[in-house]
């Protein structure tokens, strides 16, 4: 009697994006500003701009805020480039918050490059309100699944439009994020995009 034995081993590793769940409101390091990424085991590449990916981002936003009939935001390529810091030190050290791994948040990052926010929002009573900046960061993947066929790799692999949409969507899902999207009163936006050695995609997102 014949036997056949037939042994497949197939794992898919589904991924999602993160996101801080509580914004502040008030690595070796990839210096270019695109990547290509390859793998011997497949033919598929992913090539991301960026820079490019940056203002994706940022004009998705913008769509979000005119839908409810706010402002657009001009882009401020003083808030990307602290966005872009917080971005390089969370690949750099391997963590996810707006704190840094030191308990700074967003407020030491504007004053230290010596960025002035204050936004006179409300007047009460002879008192004024001001706002001092706001943060959101996203966590998202140059992939969305890899699945292991005989021990072989293959990367289901994120378009540029894919990881803007999933990024500003998860935003837009997420009260906190929503909230500091649709304030009113925001005049500037940055967007800051580092990618990780371990194809995590780091974005923040600052605002003024």
């Amino acid at each position: 009697m014949k036997k056949l034995l037939i042994l497949l081993l197939l794992l898919t590793v589904l991924l999602s994006g993160c996101f801080e769940e509580e914004p502040y409101v008030e690595y070796e390091e990839v210096p270019t500003t695109t990547r290509k990424i390859t793998t011997t085991t497949s033919p598929k590449t992913s090539e991301i701009d960026v820079s490019q990916l940056e203002k994706n981002i940022h004009n998705l936003i913008n769509e979000e805020r005119e839908k409810q009939g706010l402002t657009t935001l001009n882009w401020d390529d003083e808030l990307a480039e602290i966005a872009r810091s917080h971005s390089r030190d969370m690949a750099l050290n391997r963590y996810f918050a707006h704190e840094d791994l030191q308990g700074r948040d967003s407020m030491y990052r504007y004053e230290k490059a010596g960025y002035d926010c204050k936004i006179l929002y409300n007047i009460t009573g002879g008192y004024g309100w001001y706002a001092m900046g706001a943060e959101n960061i996203f966590q998202n993947n140059l992939y969305s699944s890899i699945t292991y066929i005989g021990g072989v790799p293959h990367y289901d692999w994120n378009t540029q439009e894919e990881i803007a949409n999933s990024t500003v969507q998860g935003w837009m899902g997420s009260p906190g994020h929503r909230k500091n999207i649709l304030i009113s009163y925001w005049e500037n936006e940055g967007i800051g995009i580092v990618i990780g050695v371990d194809d995590k995609i780091y974005i923040t997102e600052n605002f003024c």
